[in-house]
């Protein structure tokens, strides 16, 4: 039973670290928070931008609200990540068993 979770840990970190560095990259790289946003980082950051603007409309500054919304997009894809992990465990783990009912039979 403890298998599925082993990892789990690793994979949402490196999600947040995905999440996280490329909505900075995006920010640092000129990318526009409120007007003209493209398609692409619409969906990809959508997050991060749905966070940022409700901490913008709280009356959180524009620097304070770009950070939640980069904390956002990186714990979504934590989250993401660690979904990802136990899927893919619990797939592995079935097709082990799977093979071992066969052997057995």
């Amino acid at each position: 039973m403890d298998r599925p979770r082993r990892g789990v840990l690793r994979w949402a970190l490196a999600g947040f670290g995905l999440g996280a560095v490329s909505a900075t990259a995006y920010l640092l790289l000129g990318g526009e928070y409120f007007l003209f946003i493209p398609r692409w980082a619409e969906i990809v950051f959508y997050p991060g931008f749905l966070a940022g603007n409700a901490a913008y409309k709280w009356r959180l500054s524009q620097e304070a609200s770009k950070v939640v919304g980069v904390l956002a997009v990186g714990l979504v894809y934590a989250a993401l990540a660690a979904l990802v992990r136990v899927a893919w465990s619990a797939v592995k783990h079935r097709r082990a068993s799977a093979a071992l009912n066969q052997n057995s039979a």
